[in-house]
């Protein structure tokens, strides 16, 4: 199981790690500042030793990182990974922002059931 590090320092925008499975250009990690899509979040992107991420997806609690072709990565490397830190630190106030509204509209709005956060996306520039 990956060590989701982006949980106890959310502002890392580099790590090196340990690969722990490849499967073609799926991989695993020992742990990741990625965050992977969920609850309506979008994941981050970035590359992992120079090539590029396409998707980091869950997995019960894996995270699996699809990356660019090319790559001879093994069990056992060390690499590293780099988040988009622009796209991230947005992504972080829009959902911070959205948090707050909704907290907002459930606190002065009669009938309003809590249930979670809205979609977000970045479209890119």
């Amino acid at each position: 199981m990956v060590e989701k590090v982006f949980w106890t320092n959310p502002y890392l925008t580099k790590l090196a790690t340990g690969i722990t499975s490849v499967n073609g250009n799926d991989i695993t990690l020992e742990q990741t500042i990625f965050y992977a899509f969920s609850g309506g979040q979008e994941s981050d992107t970035g590359s992992i030793d120079g090539y590029a991420v396409h998707q980091a997806k869950k997995d019960g609690h894996e995270i699996i990182y699809t990356v660019e072709e090319g790559h001879d990565f093994k069990v056992g490397d060390q690499v590293t990974m780099t988040i988009d830190w622009d796209r991230r630190y947005r992504l972080m106030r829009l959902h911070f922002a959205a948090e707050i509204v909704l907290e907002l509209a459930y606190k002065h709005l009669k009938g309003i059931e809590k249930t979670g956060a809205p979609s977000l996306k970045i479209k890119p520039e």
